[in-house]
């Protein structure tokens, strides 16, 4: 019996131990974002007393060196306007921006962070109507808490069928209300830091993971099948928002030939550009001349899924043509009426260059061949023809520094 007490004593003592060196705490931090957006804004609603919060714990993970950080969980939401295809996107984006965020100023390994994408909390929706004093809130509770299903929507895409029967019910007057009231709550994301202090590895072995997940299934509920469960955690969420870029390239201007160009995303990897070029003066003297009227349409493809970084294109070209390098000969397209033409191929790269990644630079370089039919004359005022020729030229024919400005495409509201 007395053997009995002391090992109940020591299990009891070291309990105490664990929980007096052993503190768990979790730090939760949302930011919330525009409609149809997932790039952080400092200035929307309380985003920048948000943003220094997580300064303030990483800063003090920093400090402290008895606090340990186990895990980091991430989740991103939308508002229920919208496919379920744009709102898990937008949802995913969101998730990412804060993500990418916060692991730029701390080191993570990538086996402590967790992700959830449901894409909608509909216990927020839930708990917000519970808590309201609508005389039919519980027609409202009874559609959120059925059992959820998709039905078509317009596209191709699909819906949750809890929405189309919210935006019927008292002719749309219930599902204006919900968006004048609580959907811009919903458009956030959330990063939740969770701290053990000293002896951290004793305590994590008595909690379950299985707590965790409860605990962030009843904090952020969607689709059973669509969430990211601990043991699928760390998969990337890779968000994708289709883009059009409106450009122009600086070595272009800086040789007094105008341009613009157009680029549109076509999905993951792909985009399509057509840059115009259009010059009618002579450099200062009558004999330097590069006048054109020129179009290069391509095809890029792109190694990441964002369309962002390195890409490879295939691009073909026409272009009229009056040139004169101070030298005794000036080349025109024949009869001013045949354009070279021709095609090949490049490559580049595009990076930001400001915060909310709407500024791009890109650098470009390619090389083609071209059928070249050409009047030469005496590069003088009114100088004489001398000939006409046929020619096939071949190297470079594409560098570029484009400065760019991005919109997104996707105008539903989310």
């Amino acid at each position: 019996m007395r053997t009995i007490r002391i090992c109940i004593l020591i299990i009891l003592l070291q309990c105490l131990c664990v929980s007096a060196f052993s503190q768990e705490s979790r730090t939760e931090v949302r930011v919330d974002f525009r409609v149809n957006s997932a790039v952080i804004d400092p200035h929307y609603a309380n985003n920048r007393e948000q943003l220094l919060d997580i300064v303030s714990v990483l800063q003090r993970l920093e400090r402290d060196t008895t606090l340990t950080l186990v895990d980091v969980y991430f989740c991103g939401s939308a508002s229920p306007e919208g496919s379920y295809q744009l709102n898990h996107a937008l949802a995913r984006g969101r998730l990412s921006a804060l993500e990418q965020l916060v692991r730029k100023d701390i080191e993570l390994p990538d086996s402590i962070i967790r992700y959830d994408d449901s894409y909608i909390s509909w216990n927020i929706l839930r708990q917000q109507v519970l808590d309201s004093d609508w005389s039919n809130k519980q027609e409202v509770l009874d559609v959120i808490d059925q059992q959820p299903h998709l039905v078509d929507y317009p596209g191709g895409r699909h819906i949750d069928h809890r929405i189309v029967t919210l935006q019927k019910m008292n002719k749309g007057r219930v599902w204006r209300q919900l968006q004048k009231l609580y959907f811009e709550r919903m458009r956030n994301a959330c990063v939740i830091f969770v701290v053990y202090r000293e002896n951290y590895q004793a305590v994590a072995s008595v909690i379950p993971s299985k707590q965790m997940e409860t605990f962030y299934r009843e904090f952020y509920q969607g689709y059973s099948d669509e969430m990211i469960y601990p043991e699928n955690w760390g998969a990337d969420p890779n968000p994708w928002t289709r883009y059009m870029h409106v450009k122009t390239n600086a070595l272009g201007l800086g040789a007094a030939i105008s341009n613009v160009a157009l680029e549109i995303d076509l999905g993951k990897h792909w985009s399509f550009a057509l840059p115009v070029y259009y010059s009618a003066l002579n450099y200062f003297i009558p004999t330097i001349k590069f006048r054109t009227l020129a179009a290069q349409p391509e095809f890029r493809y792109w190694i990441r899924e964002d369309n962002q970084g390195f890409f490879v294109g295939a691009h073909a070209g026409v272009a009229s043509y009056n040139i004169a390098v101070d030298g005794d000969l000036r080349y025109q397209d024949h009869n001013g009426e045949s354009p070279a033409w021709g095609g090949g191929l490049g490559l580049g790269y595009r990076l930001p260059i400001s915060k909310n990644h709407r500024w791009n630079i890109e650098f470009t370089i390619g090389g083609g061949v071209y059928k070249l039919h050409y009047d030469t004359f005496y590069n003088i005022e009114n100088g004489k023809m001398i000939g006409t020729y046929e020619d096939l030229y071949w190297g470079l024919d594409q560098v570029a520094v484009n400065i760019s400005y991005r919109f997104a495409l996707n105008k539903r509201k989310k």
